[in-house]
């Protein structure tokens, strides 16, 4: 009976040291850092609710995906104020083939200058897909930036961090 009891703590032993060393699923945290700038484009489309489209596009620079361009699309809500909430899917595409896919996430919203033409940018956009150098990259970016209505202008900034 002591053999039997020796063999199953023995098992028992191996099994938990070839579990500690097995190699774990290592998290990789990467800072990411961009700076964009480009034209947007607003468009009413319910006059009543005063709910407008929003496309942009640009270039600029960001961590890993060096020089690109983004590019995104959306919804805003112009009957809350004094700030628009908006939100929508972007990407952001390096030249050197990664891209980051985002949805902007409620919360995000411009707020307006008296005269409603040049507005502060600030909110948070969710990588939902990455590639490249970014791979399986996910996270949450908080960003900032201005619109300019009157010329069709924008410039923004991401900062955060993200895992892959």
């Amino acid at each position: 009976m002591k053999i039997g009891i020796v063999t199953v703590v023995a098992a028992a032993v191996s099994v938990v040291a070839a579990t500690a060393s097995a190699p774990a699923s290592v998290v990789k945290v990467v800072p990411f850092v961009a700076s964009y700038s480009g034209t947007a484009v607003v468009k009413v489309t319910e006059t009543d609710a005063k709910i407008y489209d929003i496309s942009a596009s640009g270039s600029g620079i960001g961590t890993l995906v060096g020089k690109s361009k983004i590019s995104g699309t959306g919804k805003g809500d112009a009957s809350q104020q004094p700030c628009v909430p908006f939100a929508g899917p972007g990407a952001i595409v390096g030249t050197n083939g990664t891209k980051l896919l985002f949805t902007v996430i409620p919360g995000s919203q411009g707020c307006g200058d008296e005269e409603g033409q040049v507005f502060s940018l600030v909110g948070k956009a969710k990588i939902t897909k990455g590639t490249g150098k970014l791979l399986k990259a996910r996270g949450t970016l908080k960003f900032t930036g201005v619109y300019d209505r009157g010329q069709g202008t924008f410039s923004i900034k991401f900062k955060g961090t993200l895992t892959k």
